[in-house]
């Protein structure tokens, strides 16, 4: 990960859960809540989306292996995961890396609707023993041009940090993409929203390396 491509970090680095079902040996199971990034649209290919990307590269930091539970619906907003947040509960998924505020603006949904909605849920899912990882929205050209985006990009981070949850900033994390390896913002997404695979590896190895830093700093303090 590049010192330019840094994500935010919203709460200390620590993932509990997760790490003592690594070190208990224990195949710990991870969700990946969201909507089409989650999913993948974008990727040439299953092998090219996010998830495989991620169990990749997180493989290294789970020697017994690590189940990857992936509920990304492409479109979906925080009404939409709302609805169908008991799956993710009875998943009993030891960490649940949450994806969002990318729709919402599109589909008419307030800021101050979406935070009701997301802190309720987040609350819910760390009642039920998970970790939690946020990831912010995308830089996009049709985000760029929604009017009713921008306040997406501070709530976001604003829900991670009242909440104390790790969060990763991927909206800056592109952008230092783009200027790293020589992009624009239409050739990270091709289709002027979904990343392509470029940036899918990105964000796999990035979210993966992140994690697992994360994993390191719990076991130094226990």
């Amino acid at each position: 990960m590049t010192a330019s491509s840094q994500p935010e970090t919203a709460a200390a680095m620590s993932f509990p859960a997760l790490s003592r079902a690594i070190r208990a040996g224990q195949v710990p199971k991870i969700c990946l809540f969201g909507s089409s990034s989650m999913e993948g649209v974008g990727a040439s290919s299953p092998e090219h989306a996010f998830a495989a990307v991620f169990e990749r590269n997180f493989t290294p930091y789970a020697p017994a292996g690590v189940t990857i539970i992936n509920r990304g619906i492409g479109g979906n907003d925080a009404r939409d995961m709302h609805g169908r947040l008991q799956d993710v509960v009875e998943d009993h998924a030891r960490l649940v890396i949450w994806q969002g505020g990318t729709n919402d603006g599109w589909h008419g949904l307030t800021a101050d609707e979406f935070a009701e909605l997301t802190r309720t849920d987040l609350q819910t899912l760390r009642d039920g023993g998970a970790d939690i990882a946020m990831i912010g929205p995308q830089w996009c050209p049709m985000l760029e041009e929604c009017p009713d985006f921008p306040p997406f990009l501070s709530i976001v981070p604003k829900i991670a940090r009242e909440l104390n949850i790790p969060y990763y900033d991927r909206y800056n994390a592109m952008k230092a993409w783009s200027r790293d390896h020589s992009m624009t913002c239409l050739e990270i997404s091709p289709d002027q929203v979904h990343m392509g695979d470029f940036g899918y590896r990105l964000l796999g190895e990035e979210v993966a390396a992140w994690i697992g830093a994360g994993l390191g700093q719990d076991s130094h303090s226990s």
